[in-house]
């Protein structure tokens, strides 16, 4: 990947998308199922992104606003999962900082994605968690921090790079401004 801007405008595009609109859609399982997937394929171009040191340290330090719920203290499987009623104390809700990279591997590495809708009919955001972290927390990621975030790395084009050789790594440190 050199040219970061397709990847960018992409991200620019469907945050737009997101925006609450006066009539949302009616909710199906297509719809549901494109929204998840979609969100998955989105936060892992914007690892991709980081990987490749195309954004700043701006986008490397900003952190998003989430919420954080408990498990209950039910044993946690695969069978049980998407069960997150019952198996998170939902009504205990803590609000945490976590940076862009976090979230993104919470939702590559989901093992419960569950989209969740406003009064209104529009997208509220998700409640995610990956493997690594389900017996811990499970995360609710409004909407709007999601569109931050789009917004923030698709309009994130670093000015400066530096590259430093590493004798440990064997390789370059590759740093942006």
């Amino acid at each position: 990947m050199i040219e970061s801007y397709y990847w960018k405008e992409d991200l620019i595009r469907y945050a737009k998308t997101l925006k609450p609109v006066k009539n949302p859609p009616r909710w199906t399982e297509r719809l549901v199922v494109n929204f998840e997937k979609n969100l998955i394929i989105l936060f892992f171009m914007i690892r991709k992104l980081f990987e490749t040191n195309r954004i700043s340290k701006k986008s490397r330090h900003y952190k998003a606003k989430v919420f954080c719920y408990k498990p209950s203290g039910k044993k946690i499987t695969k069978v049980n999962q998407v069960s997150i009623g019952e198996i998170y104390h939902l009504d205990k809700e803590h609000e945490i900082d976590k940076d862009i990279i976090f979230i993104a591997n919470q939702l590559i590495h989901s093992c419960t994605i569950f989209a969740y809708r406003e009064s209104d009919r529009n997208w509220g955001g998700v409640y995610a968690c990956s493997d690594w972290e389900r017996d811990k927390t499970i995360y609710r990621i409004p909407i709007s921090e999601m569109i931050k975030i789009f917004q923030q790395v698709g309009n994130d084009y670093p000015t400066e790079i530096s590259m430093i050789w590493d004798k440990k790594t064997n390789d370059y440190k590759v740093d942006t401004n």
